[in-house]
């Protein structure tokens, strides 16, 4: 009887699969032999995954006896695969061909940490690549304005003002990333991607919703520059079309010993001088209404873009990133009331420095950055043509940061990845014929960590992600406070602490479909001017809380190659909306009164037939209402949210000839929160041809709003109708 327990672990040991302990491993390049660190090693249709260290090391354990297949994967290597027969203890060695990438090909992040793509992740994200609008006669907004779910509003015309809305969100709960570094200023007003050229951007990730990506309300758009490479290339663009717009941007890259560098340089005018109807200040009267030129619309700019980088060792090094921007713009004024003086200069630097470690130990990665920028806008208005009365003011921002990144894989099976960073940054304003800034100096100094975990289901049945992060931010202002007789005076300075989650879950249904779910709580914090207000009929409210919302998202996306297609519903809802109301001093004061919900359905569809033809496009229908607490504004539909948005986009390519056709619709917008002002349908056709001539030389020609339709956008300002560009491109 003794023996019995042994004999039944015996039977077990027996029946039981062999474990064949571990395939340890090494990753090489082909060329140079030099060990790959931070190539991600998994193994096919089961669990385990990991990834090399610093000499280019691996070890999967845990495996049954049997026959298995690693794939091996790398940002600057072509995939590979190996098969591998495990009886006892293997070792491999697996060498690397080196990918070799175009400059308007090549991917300007690297692989997210334990996703193959972006689209693999369970947020619900738009990926624009460079080679999606290279060669185009287009803009940043213009080309944000195309992807599923934005909404850009804009005054008109080349460089003018523009700001995003995501899902039915404000501009101020949209947060805008350059190179990680968030442009968002406290200031508030929301971000001008009119600032932002295109000449300079080399990939555009456009997350909706509580997704990864960002702490955004409303979702959040990284802008990524053109990236570094390992080889000598030159180019020039230049275009010229209608209203005088003329375009010239070039581009120097290279290496020298272990250093890379990219210079790209852009010039924009345009006088903007578009015709459209003038109303005479009589809607309601046709009447009166005449054919007008925009005046005093004119736009100058000068950019530059440039980038660093020195190789300190096989898995290290240092770079430094710098842009700078020059504005000169006309004011042109609201619809028919137009200036003739009014103007905005502006001038933007940014400066990072950058070290980063791919291999630290265990699979550990790091990134370390600091970085500056400075703003200077001067706005001069010195008939009171714009603004109420005569202003000649000057508004300086500086922002100081720092930023630590630190990535690991955990159990083989949870990349993990924890972020902490310091933001200083301050207002500065100065008034040169009033003798009193319009607002306050102001300081904002903001601490925030970040941890997130992206989880492999068991199967490699999908991905489940979480994340949390919270930020202390600490505002004041500094000079004489005018309304100190007010019990609504406000306190100088103001702390909050903010936590914000969220969760997610990618689950793979069949082979190509996809069901993703996204669910989270977030915030934003007041901006300056509704905390501290103005020296005039704007009194600020340091008690003010910060707007929080519950968002949710889920569907389904199949993509096959060839046909992609993806639904996604999604249901925003926003506590303490943040509105202005008038008290009985005769001036106006934020205060947290209401809510507001934005639920809708995303359609987004991409078919391509053979090499010559392709067509793709997406569908928004959306539900956008007040529910604030304020009994004119009740459930009426938020301003400039249209609750319809439709765009197409067909391509054909024959030999050296590109043909493509875009159509875009709007519907059911309003200008005003009373729904009193509705905006009329808008249908925008454009088409364009490109050449290939053979010569390292493309030409290509361009019709926008063919059809010249009459629209207007935000607070009634006229868009651009019928227009034509020429284009010139080498390479």
């Amino acid at each position: 009887m003794r023996y019995i327990p042994f004999l039944i672990l015996w039977s077990l040991l027996a029946t039981a699969p062999l474990k064949a302990g571990e395939i340890a491993g090494r990753v090489t390049d082909a060329e140079t032999q030099a060990p790959v660190a931070n190539a991600r090693v998994r193994v096919l249709n089961a669990d385990p995954a990991t990834k090399t260290d610093h000499r280019g090391r691996f070890v999967i354990s845990g495996l049954n006896a049997g026959t298995y297949t690693l794939a091996i994967s790398h940002i600057a290597y072509l995939p590979a695969q190996r098969t591998v027969s495990l009886t006892g203890t293997t070792d491999v060695l697996i060498e690397l061909s080196p990918r070799t990438y175009p400059l308007e090909d090549f991917p300007v992040i690297a692989e997210p940490f334990g996703a193959g793509d972006i689209h693999r992740s369970p947020a619900y994200a738009t990926v624009i690549t460079r080679e999606s609008f290279e060669g185009r006669e287009t803009t940043l907004p213009d080309v944000l304005a195309e992807a599923t779910g934005v909404h850009v509003k804009r005054l008109g015309g080349l460089g003018a003002f523009s700001t995003i809305s995501l899902r039915g969100s404000s501009a101020d709960q949209v947060e805008v990333y350059l190179d990680g570094v968030l442009l968002n200023a406290a200031f508030g007003g929301g971000v001008d991607l009119g600032n932002l050229p295109l000449a300079h951007v080399g990939q555009i990730e456009v997350y909706r919703g509580t997704g990864a990506g960002g702490n955004g309300l409303g979702g959040a758009v990284h802008v990524r520059t053109r990236r570094l490479q390992r080889r000598w290339r030159h180019g020039i663009r230049g275009s010229w079309g209608a209203f005088d717009t003329r375009l010239l941007s070039g581009v120097l890259a290279g290496e020298r010993g272990h250093s890379d560098f990219l210079v790209v340089a852009d010039y924009a005018q345009s006088d903007n001088d578009f015709g459209f109807l003038d109303d005479n200040g009589t809607e309601y009267n046709a009447n009166d209404d005449v054919w007008s030129k925009r005046r005093n619309n004119n736009h100058r700019s000068v950019n530059l873009l440039g980038k660093w980088r020195r190789t300190l060792g096989e898995n290290s090094g240092l770079s430094v990133h710098e842009t700078m921007y020059w504005k000169v713009q006309g004011m042109p004024g609201i619809s028919n009331n137009q200036s003739r003086n009014a103007q905005l200069d502006a001038f933007r630097t940014m400066t990072e420095v950058t070290y980063q470690n791919r291999a630290l130990s265990n699979g550990m990665s790091t990134h370390q950055s600091v970085y500056v920028t400075h703003t200077r806008e001067r706005f001069r208005d010195p008939g009171g043509e714009v603004g109420i009365g005569r202003q000649d003011n000057e508004y300086r921002t500086r922002t100081y940061g720092w930023r630590g990144r630190l990535q690991t894989v955990l159990l083989s099976r949870c990349n993990a990845t924890a972020v902490v960073g310091l933001r200083r940054e301050a207002y500065a304003p100065t008034a040169r014929i009033r003798g009193v800034a319009n607002f306050f100096d102001s300081r904002r100094w903001v601490f925030s960590a970040r941890a997130g975990a992206d989880v492999s289901l068991p199967g490699k049945s999908g991905v489940w992600s979480m994340g949390a992060e919270h930020r202390l931010v600490h505002s004041s202002f500094t000079g004489a406070n005018p309304f100190d007789f007010s019990p609504l005076a406000p306190d100088s300075a103001n702390t909050r602490n903010l936590t914000s989650v969220r969760t997610g879950v990618r689950l793979d249904l069949a082979p190509h479909l996809t069901f993703k779910a996204n669910a989270g709580r977030v915030f934003r914090t007041p901006s300056f001017f509704e905390l501290f207000g103005d020296r005039g009929g704007v009194v600020g409210n340091v008690n003010l809380r910060p707007e929080y919302g519950i968002a949710w998202d889920g569907g389904v996306r199949f993509s096959d190659g060839t046909n992609t297609l993806e639904l996604a519903f999604f249901d925003h809802r926003y506590d303490d909306l943040i509105q202005f109301v008038h008290t009985s001093q005769a001036t106006s004061r934020p205060v947290n009164i209401g809510r507001a919900r934005v639920y809708g359905l995303e359609v987004s569809a991409q078919r391509r037939f053979g090499p010559r033809f392709s067509l793709s496009g997406n569908y928004t229908i959306q539900n956008a209402r007040d529910r604030s607490a304020v009994p004119y504004l009740t459930s009426n539909v938020l301003p400039n949210r249209p609750p319809h948005a439709l765009f197409v986009r067909a391509t054909a390519r024959k030999g050296r000839w590109t043909l493509a056709y875009d159509y875009s619709l709007e519907d059911g917008s309003f200008l005003d929160q009373a729904n009193r002002r509705p905006l009329s349908v808008r249908q925008i056709h454009n088409a364009g041809v490109k050449v290939n001539t053979g010569l390292r030389l493309q030409i290509g020609l361009e019709a926008k709003n063919i059809s010249s339709a009459q629209v207007a956008d935000t607070w009634g300002y006229p868009l651009p109708g019928r227009a034509f560009f020429v284009s010139i491109r080498t390479k």
